[in-house]
């Protein structure tokens, strides 16, 4: 369902949100409504049996992969439920059940850290972690869902990069640790990297694809290595591009999250923003230190836009601006008309988009 979100979140389209997204959503709230019957000693949801795909905990005696609390369940019933209690507040309907589901949604259990504050792959204090895994799965929040960020929820997001980072081999048999790892792996870390500015990991995943056989002369892809065709980066690459140069949500716009360092300079067009709008046209020169955007909007609209390199100047038509700016500080806020391309262009300070994981403790 997370692609049907998105779709109205670049279009604005209520009557598909209306007729398609929430009946989907509820029926899926229904399944969980069914599901989720045993409850923890401190009255959360306990999700069993709950798999976190293909990985296991390191726990003795373990027979399978059914086990308790893997983040990535817990991870999309709160997206579930939250995409459909703002979907139906938005719409005016189904009051009753919207009581309902806030009721279920404070009950889910609480992600884990670690000691070293990795973010655990199961929220249960006993399953011990696996991390020689090609999966990330338990990093659904930060990617593709957009419930793990670093201004949201600063410390999640630190942890989520912590465990980003600490899967980078792979030690399947007969594999060459950190040579052989899936497309489909590097394609997930680099978007979760996208995700929490973490331009290294990013830039590190994105190379490899490119540079170390992924990717065939014909642009044909493959899973592993110079090996028979597989799709999984054929999307993956698109999609990582577009999640370092621009990250949204309704009402957000942040220019250049995880750009690589080796990419000083570039343009690209046509790309939809996940607040009802459009960016036509995004370039960077980072020497420079400048950036141009054209941007149109599906609706009238308020939203934020970050630059976290620091804005020392901005430029924009006439009422766009909705305070004058403060130089320096990372985000400003803009007026956007209905369907009406608008120019900004900024000059940009010294920063780097990965130096909020410093302010986190």
């Amino acid at each position: 369902m997370r692609q049907f979100w998105d779709y109205y979140l670049v279009t604005g389209d209520v009557e598909f949100l209306r007729n398609h997204v929430v009946p989907a959503y509820k029926e899926l709230a229904q399944f969980y409504k069914e599901f989720l019957t045993v409850t923890d000693n401190d009255g959360n949801y306990v999700f069993v049996p709950s798999i976190s795909p293909e990985n296991t905990s390191r726990i003795k005696g373990q027979s399978g992969p059914g086990l308790i609390n893997a983040n990535i369940d817990i991870a999309v019933c709160r997206e579930v439920l939250s995409n459909l209690i703002q979907a139906c507040v938005l719409l005016g309907t189904d009051t009753e059940n919207v009581t309902k589901w806030k009721e279920m949604l404070a009950k889910l259990p609480p992600y884990l850290l670690e000691l070293d504050g990795t973010l655990k792959e199961w929220a249960w204090p006993t399953m011990e972690e696996h991390y020689s895994h090609r999966h990330v799965s338990h990093l659904y929040g930060a990617w593709p869902g957009d419930e793990i960020d670093p201004d949201r929820t600063s410390q999640l997001a630190r942890a989520a990069e912590i465990a980003n980072r600490r899967r980078t081999f792979d030690t399947m048999p007969n594999a060459v640790a950190g040579e052989t790892l899936a497309a489909y792996a590097r394609c997930h870390r680099a978007l979760v990297g996208a995700r929490l500015k973490d331009n290294i990991i990013l830039d590190i995943q994105l190379r490899q694809l490119i540079e170390q056989g992924y990717v065939s002369t014909a642009l044909q892809c493959s899973r592993e290595p110079y090996s028979w065709p597989v799709p999984d980066a054929q999307g993956g690459v698109p999609a990582i591009i577009m999640e370092m140069l621009l990250y949204s949500r309704p009402g957000v716009i942040e220019l250049l999250p995880a750009l690589p360092p080796s990419l000083q300079k570039g343009s690209i067009n046509g790309m939809l923003a996940r607040t009802f709008a459009r960016i036509d046209k995004l370039a960077w020169d980072m020497e420079a230190r400048t950036v141009d955007m054209m941007i149109t909007s599906v609706r009238k609209q308020d939203i934020t836009l970050i630059a976290r390199y620091g804005i020392e100047e901005l430029s924009a038509p006439t009422g766009i601006m909705a305070a004058a700016l403060q130089p320096g500080k990372a985000n400003c806020d803009l007026h956007l008309p209905e369907g009406k391309p608008v120019e900004i262009h900024l000059k940009i300070g010294q920063h780097e988009p990965l130096e909020w994981v410093t302010q986190v403790s």
